[in-house]
């Protein structure tokens, strides 16, 4: 999430009006009738895993069941043995693909899982498989200017998408995503589903609970969005989150010194880390993640939007909000990290611990020969996105965007940066200003989530140190659902497959017997070298 979330990270990954995602309709979910599955969209999933997929007609706009139709893509998994259930999952983003879910972890999953679960997977609406949101991105307005989602003016960005689907940019929220699942639910015949949530498929999760109580069995939330937090809080926290794993990275491989020689506390690997990203080109960037230290020490200045608010202060013009908003969609979308291997590959390996020593041996490469950036490419593409999905991650988190903005905090954070104040604090009070939507206001209120009519109370597993949901997140889940959660230390987003036994056999309990037995657990053992 923001970055993802993604932004799965800045994201991150986060952030009222009359309910324009239908939740005045209080009947089924409507589908066609029936699933037929067959072959799977070209490169959609991992051949030989045994995937099949269906597509399902659903309404676009819940509140016309009658009116305009998409079609979503449907991949699924026959268990291999005597069947206890069916088991949906989604990855989280918002954004992210989910056709290939669970093909691409069937190895790491434990077996029990795909012997006795039809394992199912739907591709969000608005992606790629799913009648992908086209909003003309490459094109121009008539006024000349581009037309990119997320902040910018929410009238042009409309324009351009309802050229190619009228009203469709409205409708893709996480409660029409939830209304989605249902639909497929009932299009394959099935009483009640089970349900499997990573980052923001946790809050879809929430959503579906909410909505539809009587048609959960069991509910796996792993990683949790913060409800109360939905979006631009979330994703302010996910600075500070952010920082404190990075921390704990580079202290891990200052303890091991004697293998990767990039220093032996985590302020030398730090420095390593700071003057091997600004060769790169992504100086500045780097100084946003400081180390237990001064702000002033960090070599690099301020890029112009922040420099003109330190010498001349915020004055909010139309003018300097336009370039200070334009530098906060570089900074919460990884903006030069895009660009510069070693922040890609640093982002990715704060989400979770098995990337560590690969990190480590990559950024000693480089150490070593500034151009032998082939371990860090490598990295840094194990979470690579279509591009539809950055159109979705602006338009949910924007259209249901709960957290008003304020944009007094943008010279408060100037003020930080400029004072040699803590970077990430800065970077949390720029997000806050609520620059990522810009002029794009909510169209619809995040469904209130509530455990209540749920059977069985859903499993929250949060890990301490998550860069990308932070901790507090499982609580808050697990208060608003009356779930049952299991703090994982350690900080991986992302705590089941991860060959950690405790873990792994708690979620199989769990789907078995409904019961959850253990309340801690360690974090995963990191793979032999």
């Amino acid at each position: 999430m923001m970055r993802t979330l993604r932004i799965s990270r800045l994201a991150a990954t986060v952030v009222a009006a009359s309910l324009l995602g239908g939740s005045i309709v209080t009947g089924l979910a409507q589908a066609e009738p029936g699933m037929v599955f067959g072959a799977c969209p070209d490169r959609a999933v991992t051949a030989d895993r045994g995937v099949r997929c269906a597509v399902v007609s659903v309404p676009m706009n819940y509140a016309e069941p009658n009116g305009p139709k998409i079609e979503l893509t449907v991949s699924r998994m026959a268990a291999s043995g005597e069947r206890a259930g069916v088991l949906f999952a989604n990855p989280g983003g918002p954004g992210a693909d989910a056709l290939d879910y669970w093909a691409r972890r069937s190895e790491v999953f434990p077996h029990d899982l795909g012997a006795h679960y039809d394992l199912v997977a739907v591709q969000p609406r608005g992606l790629r498989w799913a009648t992908p949101l086209d909003c003309a991105a490459g094109t121009k307005t008539e006024e000349g200017e581009r037309v990119s989602l997320g902040g910018g003016d929410r009238d042009a960005i409309k324009k351009a998408c309802d050229a190619a689907r009228p009203g469709y940019l409205d409708t893709i929220t996480t409660e029409n995503t939830a209304r989605d699942l249902d639909a497929v639910r009932a299009a394959l015949g099935l009483e009640r589903i089970s349900y499997l949530g990573t980052s923001y498929g946790t809050y879809l999760g929430a959503v579906y609970a909410a909505l539809f109580p009587e048609r959960v069995d069991r509910m796996i939330l792993d990683s949790n969005v913060n409800p109360d937090w939905v979006w631009t809080e979330e994703f302010a926290q996910q600075q500070v989150a952010g920082k404190q794993r990075l921390d704990d990275l580079f202290a891990w491989i200052g303890e091991h010194d004697g293998e990767y020689h990039l220093g032996d506390t985590a302020l030398q690997v730090y420095r390593n880390w700071v003057r091997l990203a600004a060769d790169q080109g992504g100086g500045w960037y780097a100084n946003l993640t400081p180390p237990p230290a001064s702000v002033a020490d960090l070599p690099g200045a301020l890029p112009e939007p922040l420099a003109e608010i330190a010498r001349d202060g915020y004055n909010g013009s139309v003018e300097q909000l336009g370039k200070l908003q334009n530098l906060l969609r570089t900074l919460v979308s990884g903006g030069v990290s895009a660009q510069v291997p070693l922040l890609g590959a640093t982002a990715v390996a704060t989400y979770t611990r098995t990337f560590w020593p690969i990190f480590a041996r990559a950024m000693a490469d480089v150490a070593v020969d500034p151009a032998n950036v082939q371990r860090l490419r490598a990295i840094e593409g194990a979470t690579s996105t279509d591009p539809t999905g950055r159109f979705v991650f602006a338009a949910v988190t924007c259209n249901e965007n709960a957290v008003p903005g304020r944009p007094e905090l943008l010279g408060a954070a100037v003020g930080t940066i400029a004072s040699g104040g803590d970077a990430m604090d800065a970077r949390a009070d720029l997000v806050r200003s609520g620059m990522a939507c810009g002029a794009w206001k909510p169209v619809t209120k995040p469904v209130r989530i509530t455990g209540a009519g749920l059977r069985t109370p859903p499993l929250v597993l949060q890990s301490r140190h998550d860069a990308l949901t932070k901790y507090e997140g499982g609580p808050a889940m697990a208060k608003a659902l009356n779930g049952a959660l299991i703090t994982v230390d350690g900080g991986d987003h992302g705590t089941f497959g991860r060959g950690n036994a405790a873990v792994d056999g708690a979620v199989l309990t769990y789907l078995r017997t409904g019961q959850v037995t253990i309340t801690q657990a360690d974090q995963a053992p990191l793979p032999a070298s």
